[in-house]
């Protein structure tokens, strides 16, 4: 399993011990959250001992989310309240709506917090002292946030590897494995410069959103780090549809890539993000089938070329046609046509060409066929190389983001 760089290295004067309480968050549902929440506060009160801890865990209030103290009877649902859906802070892309992110920073601010965390009630890597990694950071470096990593097979998690990865890159100048993660620390200073955001009142639908976080967080000048807390906690349940992922994600993504937009456009090239522990990648499980994920990328760009032909540039959707009428069958998608897919997506996103939600889910058989690639490349590379791979993916993107500043200024002049 590759490695990344040990415990960066920080000056003298912020590897003092940061003052103040510990809140967190436990994000999930009913029981699991409950018992996650006593497991999280009997270990911070063992390993930081002199930072009193606060432990919350997500429940619905009145049709709304709310924490609660971990000791408390979170009750039964209401009616109606059951179609607010608590997800998991571990299945990544929370909106807003349904994040804790709110009532967590006030929290922070009532309890003159030195470190706001959230957590996925999911069990975690019993290996890996993944809570220090996610606090010290911030507790002893003074970094401000810290952004997770997790040990995964090589294609699981493939919507944060060949889009939210290298788009958030490309826009804002940071190398994050896995920017949606959810889970997260943030400092206190940097908790009460969130909450006093004026989102809250002018975008209360986004503000409180993972994408809106970090968003946020990569503007502000924050130190920013990450760290590999093991293994990926799984969500429970069976996976979620490529399609309902690609909306929920790049729907929040591409909102705050509109707000931020005078920002990113004049970013310069990203820069690596100190990282703390190792990581690399977990054993391969079920494989996939490069062959099968190759005929859905042609059935869907033959189904939707009535969509697509108003999303994509001409030479783009010429590009996929030749990659899906290839003689030996559909090849993969060349780095710089797969990132011209997703900016013009973006760009397609922002002017409404398409209901937004059907958008996204056109994207689908498209991002099929750059799975079936991955698929391709996780058979036949060793980790070194699958590393080299993905590492391509961003290089590319932050290599065309001509292209997309140019299509997000004059959109018009790229319509067939």
């Amino acid at each position: 399993m590759s490695g990344t760089s040990d415990t960066a290295p920080v000056s003298a004067a912020r590897a003092s011990q940061a003052a103040g309480s510990l809140v967190v968050a436990i994000q999930g549902h009913g029981s699991r959250a409950l018992e996650a929440a006593r497991d999280v506060r009997t270990r911070l009160r063992r390993q930081f001992p002199a930072n009193p801890a606060v432990v919350l865990v997500t429940t619905i209030s009145e049709g709304a989310l709310a924490l609660r103290p971990v000791d408390d009877d979170v009750g039964p649902e209401r009616p109606g309240d059951s179609a607010l859906f608590i997800p998991t802070a571990s299945q990544g892309a929370v909106p807003a709506r349904t994040s804790p992110m709110g009532p967590l920073l006030q929290s922070a601010v009532e309890h003159d917090a030195a470190v706001v965390v959230v957590i996925a009630a999911e069990p975690h890597d019993g290996e890996v002292d993944w809570l220090d990694r996610l606090l010290s950071p911030i507790v002893s470096h003074g970094f401000d946030f810290v952004c997770p990593a997790y040990v995964r097979s090589r294609t699981e998690g493939a919507i944060n590897t060949g889009i939210v990865s290298p788009l958030i890159r490309t826009l804002y100048g940071k190398a994050l494995r896995q920017p949606l993660g959810t889970e997260a620390a943030l400092s206190g200073a940097l908790a009460r410069k969130l909450l006093a955001d004026e989102d809250w009142r002018k975008r209360p639908a986004e503000a409180g959103s993972d994408a809106w976080l970090l968003a946020k967080v990569l503007d502000s000048g924050a130190r920013v780090s990450q760290s590999w807390l093991g293994a990926w906690p799984r969500p429970e349940g069976e996976p979620e549809e490529a399609s309902e992922t690609l909306v929920r994600s790049l729907g929040l993504v591409f909102g705050e890539m509109e707000r931020t937009g005078a920002r990113w456009q004049r970013t310069g090239p990203s820069g690596p993000v100190p990282t703390f522990g190792e990581g690399g990648y977990a054993r391969e499980g079920a494989r996939l089938d490069p062959a099968r994920l190759g005929e859905a990328f042609a059935a869907g760009l033959r189904d939707l070329h009535p969509i697509l032909g108003l999303v994509l540039a001409p030479a783009t959707m010429l590009e996929l046609q030749r990659a899906a009428g290839s003689k030996n069958g559909p090849g993969p998608l060349p780095d710089a046509i797969w990132a011209r897919v997703i900016f013009d997506f973006a760009v397609a996103h922002l002017v409404r060409t398409v209901e937004r939600r059907q958008l996204l889910r056109s994207l689908t058989p498209l991002y099929l066929g750059w799975l079936g690639g991955l698929a391709r490349d996780a058979q036949a590379l060793d980790d070194a190389g699958f590393e080299a791979r993905v590492e391509s993916v961003g290089a590319a993107f932050e290599r065309e983001k001509r292209y997309l500043v140019a299509r997000w200024r004059w959109p018009d002049e790229f319509n067939p």
